[in-house]
């Protein structure tokens, strides 16, 4: 198995994170990539992955580790050693943000969107955790406690499986990408006749099953898309307006996630032909057009199409279809 580094130093007061190290080294099959200590800067923000697993055919996996006996109350994390007893940061959310980081970090220096499976982890080695726990936004296989972080591998391949946001896994030629940008005398030559145009046609077959599914939908007045998390429903809602705007269509791009609009307008802000006339949450649109919050679906079958007849704003068959 490869490592980055090869052979990494752990200095005094990271016994935790060498023996998570040992561990996975250990338990890992001998294809995977096992990275220590990942730092990435996005914008001014700083993050640190303490353990990344790069599993080929599989997954990533960032990872956690926090020492000593760990203990949450009522929602604020504890750290406690022989000394003290002290509050620290979620290590879920630091888990979280810091894979988020990680893929947006890729994603601009490969410039190729990651499709693949990849999941946030926090391994506790001298805490022993129940294993009916569990917390909302963290369910119990997320966590590796003092059992589980013995023998990790089998439980970070289930998480990522079972867990894991994207929908495709990771292939290996694009592994060998993620490898040569995150650095380390790693010996990752890949053969001459392999580009980097060869490299995304092999990560990113979702992309294209999804212009499939686009171009084969184009006529369909109404269509809607399911799928679990990381499927790419996004990225075809955002390619379908993109597509409608420039045709001169009067395109919405709505959502119901404040952090999902953020990233809808940040994208859409790049375009530099026509653009959606709304971008962002259902909710705040509504509101532009005067609604008053809690107001329900009665509202828009009876009071919405009276006021706008009396306003006489819109065509009659406009304020049909509202109705």
């Amino acid at each position: 198995m490869r490592c980055i580094p090869d052979d990494p130093e752990f200095g005094e007061g990271f016994h935790a994170e060498k023996a998570v190290w040992e561990a996975l080294k250990s338990s890992l099959p001998d294809d995977c990539v096992l990275a220590h200590s990942v730092q990435i800067r996005e914008g001014r923000s700083e993050h640190e992955i303490d353990l990344l697993v790069l599993w080929p055919t599989v997954g990533m996996a960032a990872i956690e580790v926090k020492g000593g006996q760990v203990s949450i109350n009522d929602g604020q994390w504890y750290l406690s050693d022989r000394s003290q007893k002290r509050k620290i940061q979620s290590p879920v959310a630091q888990s979280q943000s810091s894979l988020h980081a990680l893929k947006n970090w890729l994603e601009d220096q490969l410039g190729s969107r990651i499709s693949s499976r990849s999941v946030y982890m926090v391994s506790l080695p001298y805490t022993d955790v129940p294993r009916d726990w569990t917390m909302a936004g963290c369910p119990r296989s997320l966590i590796l406690d003092q059992t589980d972080s013995k023998s990790p591998a089998d439980l970070v391949r289930q998480a990522i499986e079972n867990e894991g946001g994207g929908a495709a896994p990771l292939a290996p030629v694009f592994l060998e990408r993620i490898v040569r940008k995150l650095g380390g005398n790693l010996d990752t030559a890949v053969a001459p006749s392999t580009t980097s145009q060869e490299d995304e046609a092999a990560q990113d077959h979702l992309t294209e099953r999804q212009s499939v599914l686009l171009q084969a939908t184009r006529s369909l007045p109404r269509i809607r898309f399911t799928g679990g998390a990381g499927s790419g429903k996004t990225w075809l809602a955002v390619e379908k307006a993109k597509l409608l705007s420039k045709q001169g269509k009067r395109v919405g791009l709505f959502c119901y996630n404040k952090g999902l609009g953020q990233y809808l307008q940040d994208r859409v802000a790049t375009w530099r032909q026509a653009k959606p006339v709304f971008t962002g949450e259902f909710h705040e649109y509504v509101r532009g057009l005067g609604v008053p919050d809690g107001k329900g679906q009665d509202y828009f079958d009876v009071e919405m199409p009276r006021l706008l007849k009396e306003l006489a704003v819109v065509p009659t068959d406009v304020v049909n279809s509202v109705a």
